[in-house]
């Protein structure tokens, strides 16, 4: 009867546990989501600044492209690919096809929180004495990313134009597909 008494006890217990903190409350809880991770390209010439938990551009930033010493290992060719683990895309099956005169291009890849914005600057521009001088001036945008996916960012520079993208990574049935992310642009932080 005592072995009963407790048992009664105990389910009673794990029982008010269970009404109390229902299992939902913890999938509600910002603090537990998934994740998500961005890859974002550069190169000599290229100048990329992300800014986490940042809806606007300015102040603390990663310098993920653009400062003297990323310049110049590019520059030499001694630039290195940082993974996390994300899936490959055409991008980073293709990277060599990125590189310029003196620019070999590589990635960089983050974690980031879902749910808080990130935004992202670009630029580019090559020697100013070439022949074939290009200049984009800044690009600035944010976007929020959702739990659990990943995305891409690279500044895509073609004959006469610079494009910056900020794809989603999607992998279906071992396919890896880039989606287009709606941004919105970004200001300079006041």
């Amino acid at each position: 009867m005592r072995s009963h008494k407790k048992s009664l006890i105990v389910l009673g217990l794990l029982l008010n546990e269970i009404i109390a903190f229902p299992a939902h409350a913890q999938e509600d809880d910002p603090t537990k989501l998934e994740a998500s991770r961005i890859r974002v390209f550069g190169q000599n010439g290229v100048f990329v600044k992300f800014y986490k938990n940042s809806s606007c551009a300015g102040g603390k930033a990663l310098t993920v492209s653009g400062s003297f010493g990323s310049a110049f290992r590019s520059f030499v060719g001694a630039s290195s690919n940082v993974s996390i683990g994300m899936p490959d895309t055409p991008n980073v099956e293709n990277i060599a096809k990125r590189d310029g005169l003196l620019s070999k291009a590589y990635f960089r890849e983050y974690t980031i929180v879902p749910g808080s914005p990130v935004t992202l600057t670009m630029a580019f521009q090559s020697n100013p004495s070439s022949n074939s001088y290009i200049y984009c001036k800044k690009f600035s945008a944010t976007f929020i990313p959702e739990p659990g996916k990943d995305y891409e960012a690279a500044l895509d520079i073609e004959p006469g134009l610079c494009i910056p993208r900020i794809n989603e990574i999607v992998v279906r049935d071992d396919a890896v597909e880039l989606s287009p992310v709606n941004v919105e642009a970004a200001a300079e932080c006041s």
